[in-house]
């Protein structure tokens, strides 16, 4: 009889990261470490499904967390009312940084969704990311914050 192993387990998320994953789900979000429904993405956020794919070749690519922190921003930006609009969050940034945002943003993104997706790739490399977004789920969410 052939030898067969278990399936690998999935990976542990961050822990600096549980926190906000914990607080996503509190506010009726789902977060799963699984294959976005979009063809090629790492990450995707559904608003009208309250659903966060991470896909798990992010993790062996040591992408995960930025992934993961860029589409909890897009949660964030999807409430009250599952409308995105902007958390007003404002940061200065390096000129080279604010070439390469630039850049991604007129190569990958609708002239519609640049400012959204600007601020989430602003506030995801930012030193407290994880707090920010936690008080803005808080503040604009505010389903449940026991």
């Amino acid at each position: 009889m052939p030898l067969t192993l278990p399936p690998p387990s999935p990976p542990a998320w961050p822990n600096d990261l549980l926190p906000l994953r914990k607080e996503l789900i509190r506010q009726g979000f789902h977060v799963l470490l699984k294959t976005p429904p979009a063809a090629e993405m790492y990450g995707q956020f559904e608003p009208k499904l309250r659903t966060i794919w991470i896909a798990p070749v992010t993790v062996p690519l040591e992408i995960m967390r930025t992934t993961f922190l860029h589409e909890a921003i897009h949660a964030a930006q999807s409430c009250p009312h599952g409308r995105m609009t902007l958390l007003g969050f404002k940061a200065n940034v390096l000129p080279v940084v604010e070439r390469e945002i630039n850049g991604i943003l007129s190569t990958r993104y609708g002239h519609a969704n640049r400012a959204l997706e600007r601020e989430a790739f602003l506030l995801q490399s930012q030193p407290n990311v994880v707090a920010v977004l936690i008080r803005a789920l808080r503040t604009r969410c505010n389903l449940k914050t026991t």
